[in-house]
């Protein structure tokens, strides 16, 4: 027995139920429940008060006796960004130690650094006015006089904004458009110095609504009708592929938009110089029945550029459920960018249902199960960001208490000319029938997350989780993300939420949560999930369908120590990647102290507003590090030791 490593509770109980009447053995659920479960709850050492992992495929008995350890979640970026960084060096390494774990255990294609990243959630990335990581950032315009601003803007006589609208600015010598929305409030009248000697300006900044529920679809249709959810969509293909391909030091990477899309692209490697001038690899975009392109240096939203982007979408394969699962076959590891939780989920599981429908053969999986598969046996491992890390559990709850996430943009007609939806829809059913009705885009968009069954994640694990917990004490950031977390979670951390947040109603005082989002809410509180909080610059990682956190990955710098769990990175400017020098495992002198937003999260316990110190059982049930544990822990202090 201890050869096979069986679980003497196991043999108890299927002994027990050996001796069991037959009648009785159908009639007995609860000792059923133990048999498919190999694992006790208790045995877990868990917060959860009930386990089940239903959506994985039957594993085999490895996988009962050793789950790999190959889900690595994170709040933020898992990779630069626009030439900056917010990756912890530990988290860095734990990517390429997975990364060479997986191919040693597969050997696939001789060895080949392979790739996904999912961009389908940062495509769609829009946000509704909400207060989660501090007050939405005041609107500021520049003009000569409240009458030429009147021009452009129009106001009611208490100087309150009658629309949404974008509104004409200079910057240097370029013009902007800046959004104020509908309800923004003129508050202040600054005069403001003129470089260019035109005469004396004046700043008028408004405040804007908070509305965590106002999708701004208005402000989202001018930005489509001027060409950025195209634009954006190449930039991001381009970049993250680019972005993956150093940081990792891959070989090949594989780009997903599920509304539009697969890119692939390989290293370049003719020739001696194998990378630019600015250190990127050289790269080539590969498709079936196309000859290899270079891949662009670079995509500007200029005339020029316009070009190179149309050439771009030219190299994206069409999405199937065929090519979905022939791309997770050639590679080691799948990221899930963080963005709109929403959208992505939606696409994922209309695309996952098209096999299931008999697209192709009536016994086919989607890419969803297929991906879950890989993973048990160990032929792949999964990394997610914000919404990745809130798509990696059984359902996508926490995003809708995050509130940050435009819940509806997807739906609008207008959106047509840059989505290809998959075979089960037309526009005529996906699109809401009327453009930028907030009660009718969200009701269409309820409906197909109802259709699809897009409340629930991936179910790569069985916990879920909080990305971007902001627990930073300003009087800028109150009320904070920390306390919509804290809201709803128990003080043990697992996911009890009382009361909805994701309403929905013809007008703002009739907004409800709808009855199937209630169910699921109430259902999800009643077994009592772990809710893991997690801050920028942070990572954990757990076993593939687990519970518990194994491994915790922080940034440190040097000369400081460890940031603490409870306390935000900030994004460090290195567009050389100097940072991540061989040899170096933490970032340099002042990376974080010198900036002014880099704070040490709230601990106090007499803030009548918010009592910071309640985080701490929370930590402590969930088993993540813990300021209050060690005198390192108290108040203003950002680091910990080793």
């Amino acid at each position: 027995l201890e050869y096979y490593k069986i679980p003497m509770y196991f043999l108890r109980t299927i002994l027990y139920m050996w001796l069991l009447p037959t009648t009785k053995r159908s009639s007995t659920p609860l000792i059923w429940a133990l048999v498919r479960n190999t694992t006790p709850v208790s045995a877990l050492k868990s917060p959860s008060k009930s386990s089940s992992f239903g959506s994985m495929a039957t594993p085999s008995s490895d996988a009962y006796n050793k789950p790999y350890k190959n889900v690595l979640l994170s709040s933020a970026y898992l990779m630069p960004i626009r030439g900056k960084m917010i990756t912890a060096h530990s988290t860095r390494q734990k990517v390429l130690d997975l990364l060479q774990e997986t191919q040693s255990r597969c050997k696939k294609d001789g060895n080949e650094r392979a790739m996904i990243v999912d961009i389908s959630a940062t495509v769609w990335n829009w946000d509704t006015y909400a207060i989660v990581a501090g007050k939405p950032s005041p609107v500021k315009l520049t003009f000569s006089s409240k009458e030429e601003m009147r021009n452009h803007l129009p106001l009611n006589e208490e100087d309150v904004a009658q629309e949404g609208i974008l509104v004409p600015q200079r910057q240097e010598s370029n013009r902007m458009m800046v959004w104020v929305p509908k309800g923004a409030m003129l508050k202040e009248i600054n005069p403001q110095d003129d470089d260019d000697d035109s005469g004396e300006m004046q700043e008028f900044v408004f405040e804007c609504p908070v509305d965590p529920n106002d999708d701004r679809l208005e402000h989202w249709e001018q930005e489509v009708k001027n060409q950025e959810l195209y634009k954006a969509r190449t930039k991001l293909a381009a970049e993250s592929m680019r972005s993956m391909l150093r940081f990792y030091e891959l070989d090949r990477i594989v780009c997903w938009d599920l509304s539009w899309g697969i890119w692939e692209a390989i290293r370049d490697t003719r020739g001696d110089e194998t990378c630019d001038e600015s250190g990127d690899p050289k790269m080539l975009l590969v498709k079936d029945g196309k000859a290899n392109l270079s891949f662009p240096s670079s995509v500007e939203d200029n005339d020029d550029e316009m070009a190179t982007m149309k050439l771009f979408y030219d190299y994206a394969r069409p999405i199937s459920s065929k090519l979905l699962k022939e791309t997770l076959t050639g590679v080691s590891g799948y990221y899930l960018v963080g963005g709109n939780t929403y959208t992505m989920s939606l696409f994922h599981h209309m695309w996952d249902q098209q096999a299931r429908e008999g697209e192709e053969d009536g016994n086919a999986i989607g890419h969803m199960q297929f991906l879950r598969n890989q993973l048990r046996d160990g032929k792949l491992f999964y990394m997610g960001h914000s919404a990745g890390l809130i798509m990696s559990g059984p359902n996508i709850l926490t995003a809708t208490f995050k509130g940050i996430d435009a819940f509806s943009v997807v739906t609008q007609p207008y959106n047509s000319p840059f989505v290809r939806l998959p075979p089960s829809e037309t526009p005529d059913t996906f699109f809401a029938s009327e453009k930028n009705n907030l009660f009718g885009a969200r009701t269409q968009m309820l409906n197909k997350m109802h259709q699809y069954g897009a409340w629930r994640g991936y179910h790569v694990v069985e916990a879920l989780a909080f990305p971007h917990y902001d627990a930073r004490p300003r009087v800028s950031s109150f009320p904070q993300s920390a306390e919509t977390y804290l809201r709803a979670t128990d003080a043990e951390g697992r996911f009890a939420q009382p009361e909805g947040s994701l309403l929905v109603g013809k007008t703002k005082d009739k907004r409800i949560e709808r009855e199937d989002v209630t169910r699921l809410r109430k259902a999800t509180n009643a077994k009592g999930l772990p809710c893991y909080p997690v801050a920028n610059g942070h990572a954990f990682v757990m076993d593939c369908g687990g519970l518990k956190v194994l491994e915790t990955l922080s940034p440190e710098e040097e000369g400081e120590g460890i940031l603490h769990w409870d306390t935000y990175m900030p994004y460090v400017p290195d567009e050389d990647h100097l940072q991540y020098e061989s040899g170096r495992n933490q970032f340099t002198v002042g990376s974080f102290t010198s900036d002014a937003d880099t704070l040490a999260g709230d601990r106090s316990s007499s803030n009548d507003d918010y009592k910071g110190d309640r985080i701490f059982s929370r930590l402590e049930a969930l088993g993540l590090p813990n300021p209050n544990a060690s005198s390192e822990g108290h108040a203003g202090r950002l680091f910990r030791s080793k």
